[in-house]
């Protein structure tokens, strides 16, 4: 019954026709594993839901994360994104993250994950005079997703360049020309930092703060699960 879009019925001795709602879910699914498999989210995330979330101190910020990615793409939302900063790794952002970009993709939307150091790789050698139409065309595809996830932006642990003089001017330049484009465009994005928003004035200067300040929402995340997966590989030998 799934693959025929109506459904027939005789009534008095007349054929008629219904739209069938299981064909339309069949379609929807089948659409969605396909925008999940090109979105580069690690197979490890597919699986993880919002339902799977361990502890309860954040569970107003979990909540607030679950109405935007329902209602992220309506007129109110309109050039609002989504920051999440956890202090320590391990405190399921980035599977709340994801599970955002998952929420849309299951409405249609085109979603890309990515790790922020890759991305600023791809913006810093952009920057100089040399022309590399992949990395350009890589860029410009970004743009035209309807959401970026972008992983662990602002960590000088996760892309030692922050941590370099010569280098760290040049990051901040490309990251703010890049992050000025895509926040007035219809672009959703969604990062996830262990930077809170108050600290990006003191590493990264007030242009980069205000920038983030006022097209972000900011949720903080600080249920940790280190020692949960920890027991959980200790009890597969039991």
């Amino acid at each position: 019954m799934t693959n025929n879009p109506f459904i027939f019925t005789t009534i008095d001795g007349e054929e008629h026709a219904s739209f069938n709602p299981k064909y339309k879910e069949s379609i929807s699914n089948k659409k969605y594993q396909y925008l999940l498999k090109k979105s580069n989210i690690p197979e490890f995330y597919w699986g993880i839901e919002f339902s799977d979330y361990i502890g309860d101190i954040s569970i107003t910020n979990l909540d607030k994360a679950k109405q935007y990615s329902k209602k992220c793409f309506n007129k109110e939302f309109n050039h609002i994104h989504l920051y999440l900063y956890g202090k320590e790794n391990s405190t399921q952002k980035t599977a709340v993250a994801i599970n955002v970009g998952k929420e849309v993709m299951r409405k249609g939307y085109s979603v890309q994950f990515l790790l922020a150091s890759t991305l600023i790789n791809k913006l810093l050698k952009v920057q100089g005079y040399a022309i590399n139409e992949d990395i350009e065309n890589y860029i410009d595809n970004l743009k035209q997703s309807d959401m970026l996830i972008i992983d662990d932006i602002f960590d000088n642990q996760k892309s030692i360049m922050w941590n370099k003089p010569e280098s760290s001017a040049l990051i901040i330049s490309a990251w703010d020309m890049f992050l000025r484009d895509i926040v007035v465009s219809s672009t959703k994005v969604v990062m996830t930092s262990n930077v809170p928003i108050d600290m990006i004035k003191e590493k990264f200067g007030e242009s980069m703060f205000h920038l983030m300040d006022r097209n972000f929402i900011s949720l903080g995340f600080y249920d940790a699960v280190k020692e949960h997966r920890k027991r959980k590989f200790d009890n597969i030998f039991e």
